[in-house]
């Protein structure tokens, strides 16, 4: 049961009546005190506070009215980055999607070509002087430019896509620059150009398979574009870099195309002497390698002089410095092959059909199939086996070719001598193939090194 509290009496309602009236009194006083302090009657001072109160409602609204703007402004700027960010998105996976075509598309083009230079490997072999060997000679020509450009679009793919591995070491400059003179001396000479290679003993540290596909292609583009006098090919110490550097005293490159020599499908006039190549793809894949690489180029350049590209490498170690590779084989004079047994796989028909007429055209017996299966039915009739494998590195069923190799040196009871053929230079399985004593060739196959890769692996024979 709940008890009602007593109502207060009129005794203490009056007592707390006057204790506020008192109360509210000291505080009025206390304000009037604080006016006369300030000075000013108290209405004056009422208004000041009336208008000091619409001042910072002004401000205020001014300032929410700025806040809401600017917030409009952050939601509109947030929304067009975010559409940039989706176009550029878009555009790199269109770019991405275009490079990966490119390269589907050059190792498709790889294939046909591939055959035509055999079959025309085994024309040149059939017909006589004059005419007709002129005329193989411009066609050979015109498969040179066209593999330059399939070439050239799949470095680019490789680089543009980072599908091409990097493996820094240290090696010495000497060597790689030995081999430019060795590879484009000849070129040169034949243009009337004098080159000259400074020897040196400095060693950079990068990948070389890279570099030097860069230095390629500055030597290339110095020849292309020099009318007359010399190329010269060295290096210079720097702080912490070794410079190597292509001169030339080539036509040079005017001011105002200076900003644009590394754009693809870009050159500078008409080249004086383009030996009916040239695809303004050279200087391209130059700074895509340097880009890759971390380096950095220099260019200087006097328009009607000459140029200078120069490519900064950071400076290697001796003690570290990586073997360096198996020189190429030169080429060597024909010899003959008659009665040599061929084995021969290869996945694609168009490429075995040529391979029969090259290999029959130099007086050799090959049996050819794109399978293992297939080849032993064909190699049936003869129990000794053949006298050489040549075989592709990818075969039907992705089986590889240095399985079939082992296959059929176990059926035949000895180390058979044999040829690895690739198609990409950097996916090739170089210490599996060195590891089986097996030649190592490239697509599109040149018959003249197959020919003189034969006679390698013939006279030195397997190492296994």
């Amino acid at each position: 049961m709940r008890h009602a509290l007593p109502a207060p009496s009129r005794d203490a309602l009056e007592n707390d009546l006057r204790k506020l009236r008192k109360i509210n009194q000291v505080l009025m006083d206390r304000v009037e005190r604080n006016m006369d302090a300030q000075g000013g009657d108290a209405f004056s001072l009422f208004q000041t506070a009336i208008t000091l109160e619409a001042r910072v409602s002004e401000r205020t609204d001014e300032l929410t009215r700025l806040t809401q703007r600017l917030m409009h402004e952050i939601s509109v700027r947030r929304e067009t980055e975010r559409a940039l960010l989706e176009a550029k998105a878009e555009a790199e996976q269109a770019n991405l999607g275009k490079t990966l075509f490119l390269a589907a598309a050059s190792h498709d083009l790889r294939q046909p070509l591939n055959a035509a230079r055999l079959f025309l490997g085994a024309l040149g072999d059939e017909v006589g002087d004059g005419r007709p060997r002129e005329l193989v000679g411009r066609v050979e020509t015109a498969l040179d430019t066209v593999t330059e450009l399939i070439n050239a679009v799949l470095d680019i793919s490789k680089l543009d896509t980072g599908a091409w591995a990097v493996s820094p070491a240290s090696f010495p400059v000497a060597p790689l620059l030995a081999r430019l003179a060795d590879e484009y001396g000849p070129e040169a000479a034949a243009c009337g150009l004098t080159m000259r290679v400074v020897p040196g003993s400095a060693f950079v540290h990068t990948d070389r398979a890279l570099f030097q596909r860069a230095m390629s292609n500055l030597v290339s583009n110095a020849i292309r574009y020099t009318r007359s006098g010399k190329i010269l090919i060295g290096c210079r110490r720097r702080q912490g870099w070794i410079s190597v550097e292509v001169w030339d005293t080539g036509i040079g490159i005017p001011d105002s195309m200076r900003p644009y020599i590394f754009d693809d499908f870009r050159q500078v006039g008409t080249p004086p002497r383009s030996h009916e190549k040239g695809f303004g793809l050279g200087l391209g894949i130059v700074e895509r390698i340097v880009r890759l690489l971390g380096l950095e180029i220099e260019v200087r350049s006097r328009d009607g002089l000459g140029s200078c590209f120069a490519l900064r490498v950071p400076c290697g170690h001796p003690g570290h410095a990586a073997p360096e590779p198996e020189p190429v084989l030169p080429p060597i004079a024909r010899r003959a092959f008659a009665g040599l047994r061929v084995a021969c796989l290869d996945p694609d028909p168009p490429i075995r059909e040529a391979l029969a007429t090259l290999l029959q055209s130099w007086g050799c017996r090959p049996v050819i199939a794109g399978g293992l299966d297939a080849l032993l039915d064909g190699l049936a009739p003869e129990p000794g086996g053949p006298d050489l494998i040549l075989c592709d590195i990818e075969l039907a069923g992705h089986r590889r070719g240095t399985e079939a190799i082992q296959a059929l040196r176990r059926i035949f009871g000895r180390a058979i001598p044999a040829i690895v053929v690739c198609k990409d230079r950097d996916a090739a399985p170089r210490e599996e193939i060195d590891g089986l004593g097996c030649g190592l060739l490239f697509k599109p196959l040149q018959p003249a090194r197959l020919r003189a890769m034969i006679g390698h692996v013939l006279d030195q024979g397997p190492v296994c």
